[in-house]
């Protein structure tokens, strides 16, 4: 019987080629160092990001390659290729080495963090803040260390100057009220303070809480006359070279023979506009120390200013409402080359501020200077404008690090000027007395009382907009209303939903008594309905005499004025009410202006939002005044 077959085992397969580990990791390694190379730049831009921003790519690849690997063609794809993606996978790994040792030395030799910069604040006249804030970049981009900015500094624009005395001693930010504190909203503390003349920080040192320190010049200008280049052409052809006359002379060119109107600041809100009063009246021969001789002469002086003002609180402002008379083609009169000449209004201004309009700087006004340019003209009857640096020093916040930062900047600024004139033919400099003693007298003497009315929207939704905004706003006017000044509080509501409006008596007061005018609106009851604005005036505009009327509302009180549009009904109440001179509305809350033209009235009217100013209650004061 034959045997059973076998069954015999095949031949081995012939072996594959193995690399060692070394040869692997040589390959790996060359193959890494090539891809490396290539990737260079990437890498550059790979390493400038923070380290949780690199950690994520090499966790995403990992993922996805996880989850590719679970298709099964490619899976597949793998196992044929497994030599292949072997060398791939060292590769990968000699480029994570290289990664992770790039990371690790950057992280040994690059060293702590940049530390948080000393922030130094610094506070200026609206005017002067853009050429501030150049400076202040300029001098932080220099001081740095290893890469590491050492100083963050900040400009903002001062308090009007009948705050500064309140601003300096109530620590800028808060005030104590009958023991309980709240927020006077003067930005923050400054460190430093550009004053526009030495007069200011020689008036307030010793007066206020604040250490002021010893003044740093910080830069020269000159008050100048400013005029369209078409205003300019006349004005040569009558007086070659008005430096030649006498500022009195000059004044009465302008505003005799050219029909020109001079309009400046307020005072009470920008010191170059009180050293500008200053100069204007004793350039026309109105010595302040001379007033009781002849008021009325000061007293008319002083209402033209005011009447041709332009309501401007500012230097800014000032040349911001020149540029929207400037846009409008009624304001031009005449031509020159064939261009209209433009408005015939002379604005009194820093002569740096001439060149911010033509170059379009002027802070919160684009576009200035696009259809006249202006022309500063000098005169050596004009007052230079001395700017010093003064540091501040706040009690119980002392640091001589601080201080030595300050007092650098100080000395660096002296050295590189807010401004630069090759020569500045002003008389001289004003002087703290002459300065204090005009403010006085102009408050309280020269200029015309005010008998100013405010109506309050005492509707439960006027409430929280207006209440203590409203109070805080008028508490604040100690300077800007005179002793002679008297102001009338009164409340607009209804008892029931579209009932009869009603107007209620809620406070009157001179000025020195505005804190308790403002605790009576503060205790107000804001708890009836909305009523028409309208019947508001018409019964306001019953009484005797004449004064304007600044109505304070969250806005809704334009919805109440019946059928008719709110522009027809509220124009034709003003037209009617003898005893109102003008309606300014000022908007608080989230609110617009509903009604911003009247028609049927050629009185004044204004409606702003309290958000778009600083100093609401002072615009309106401001703007009221010229209603009369």
């Amino acid at each position: 019987m034959p045997d059973a077959p076998q069954h015999e085992t095949p031949p081995p397969a012939p072996a594959q080629p193995r690399f060692g580990t070394t040869k692997a990791a040589l390959i790996g390694a060359v193959a890494s160092a090539v891809v490396t190379g290539i990737l260079a730049p990437w890498f550059d831009l790979f390493n400038r990001l923070p380290l949780p921003l690199r950690l994520w790519p090499p966790l995403a690849v990992a993922v996805l390659v996880a989850g590719l690997l679970h298709i099964p063609a490619l899976g597949r794809f793998v196992v044929a290729h497994a030599q292949a993606i072997r060398l791939g996978l060292w590769a990968l790994a000699g480029m994570a080495l290289v990664g992770l040792l790039s990371v690790v030395v950057q992280g040994i030799t690059a060293g702590s963090p940049c530390p948080v910069p000393t922030e130094l604040r610094l506070v200026t006249a609206p005017e002067n803040v853009v050429q501030l804030r150049e400076r202040s970049r300029q001098y932080s981009g220099e001081q740095q260390r290893d890469g590491c900015p050492l100083l963050r500094m900040t400009v903002a624009a001062v308090p009007p100057p009948v705050h500064l005395l309140n601003a300096f001693n109530s620590g800028w930010e808060m005030e104590d009220r009958t023991g309980r504190p709240y927020a006077r909203l003067h930005d923050l503390q400054p460190d430093a303070w550009v004053a526009t003349s030495a007069a200011q920080p020689d008036d307030l040192r010793g007066r206020v809480s604040a250490q002021l320190g010893a003044n740093l010049p910080a830069g020269e200008d000159q008050l100048v006359l400013a005029m369209t280049e078409g205003r300019k052409a006349e004005l040569d052809r009558i007086m070659n070279d008005p430096d030649d006359y006498s500022f009195e002379k000059v004044w009465t060119t302008l505003t005799t023979e050219m029909g020109m109107k001079i309009a400046r600041p307020y005072p009470e809100t920008s010191v170059a506009a009180l050293i500008a009063t200053h100069d204007l009246f004793e350039g026309r021969g109105l010595a302040v120390s001379e007033y009781e001789q002849a008021p009325a002469k000061y007293q008319r002086a002083e209402q033209d200013l005011v009447t041709h003002g332009l309501g401007a609180d500012t230097v800014n402002s000032l040349l911001c409402e020149f540029d929207r008379l400037a846009d409008e083609p009624a304001r031009q009169s005449g031509t020159v080359a064939g261009r209209p000449s433009g408005p015939g209004i002379v604005m009194l201004v820093p002569g740096h501020s001439v060149r911010d309009f033509n170059d379009d700087r002027v802070e919160g006004c684009p576009d200035t200077g696009q259809s006249h340019e202006l022309v500063g003209v000098g005169h050596h009857e004009l007052s230079k404008l001395d700017y010093q640096y003064v540091p501040v020093t706040w009690a119980g916040q002392r640091s001589a690090e601080k201080e030595a930062l300050v007092e650098k900047f100080g000395q660096w600024l002296k050295s590189k000027p807010l401004f630069h004139h090759e020569s500045i033919p002003g008389k001289g400099r004003a002087t703290a007395h002459s300065l204090t003693t005009l403010s006085q007298l102009l408050l309280d003497k020269i200029r015309t009382p005010v008998d100013m009315r405010l109506m309050l929207d005492v509707s439960g939704s006027a409430a929280r907009p207006v209440r203590v905004q409203a109070a805080e706003a008028l508490r604040g006017q100690g300077r800007m209303l005179g002793p002679r000044d008297d102001v009338q509080v009164f409340g607009l509501g209804s008892r029931t939903e579209h009932g009869r409006a009603e107007v209620i008596d809620i406070a009157s007061g001179r000025a020195p008594r505005l804190g308790a005018v403002a605790t009576e609106i503060e205790n107000a009851e804001f708890d009836r309905w909305d009523a028409p604005v309208s019947a508001g005036v018409r019964e306001l505009g019953e009484g005797d005499g004449s004064a304007p009327v600044v109505l304070l509302t969250d806005g809704r009180l334009f919805d109440n004025e019946g059928g008719a549009g709110a522009a027809e009904s509220i124009g034709e109440a003003l037209a009617e009410a003898s005893a109102v001179s003008g309606l300014y509305v000022i908007v608080f809350g989230p609110n617009d202006c509903a009604v911003s033209k009247l028609r049927g009235t050629s009185k004044p009217y204004m409606c702003v939002t309290a958000s778009s100013t600083r100093e609401p209650i002072a615009d309106a004061l401001l703007t009221v005044r010229r209603w009369r």
